[in-house]
């Protein structure tokens, strides 16, 4: 599937759900759906502005809390910086270097096994991962 037809999907899903769709809410998915990182409100402004220089930012983060609500889009806490966003195409949590600041995406099924790990020994259920894991990648942790 492209990423225009994904866009499209996301349009529909809006529509159906009783939003608009206008170019400067088209403009925000195509910046969301190009980037394969996690981008924050204040990026997307900038990398939105450059090709509709009047989208302002309390448009984006309104169409954030909008996409979100309907669950197409999540924001996670990467450390003291502002939430990233990203889309919910796959569930997923993240890990930060405190050193370096590198973020790693952890697979679903790794979180399933912690998760389940943790139901067994303390009777606690994660709930979905609006904060990053910290720690040291391998680069910063050095040998073994």
């Amino acid at each position: 599937m492209t990423g225009s037809d994904a866009i499209d999907r996301t349009v529909q899903a809006i529509r159906e759900h009783g939003g608009r769709v206008t170019d400067q809410r088209k403009a925000i998915l195509r910046v969301l759906f190009d980037e394969s990182d996690h981008v924050t409100a204040d990026e997307l402004v900038r990398r939105v502005n450059s090709a509709l220089p009047d989208v302002h930012v309390t448009t984006v983060y309104r169409f954030l809390d909008t996409l979100e609500e309907m669950g197409l889009v999540a924001h996670v806490h990467l450390g003291h910086g502002p939430a990233a966003y990203h889309l919910t195409t796959h569930r997923h949590a993240h890990v930060v270097c405190d050193g370096c600041g590198t973020i790693e995406v952890i697979d679903s099924s790794t979180i399933d096994r912690w998760s389940s790990e943790l139901r067994r020994q303390t009777g606690f259920q994660l709930t979905e991962q609006h904060f990053a894991f910290a720690g040291r990648c391998s680069r910063c942790a050095g040998p073994r």
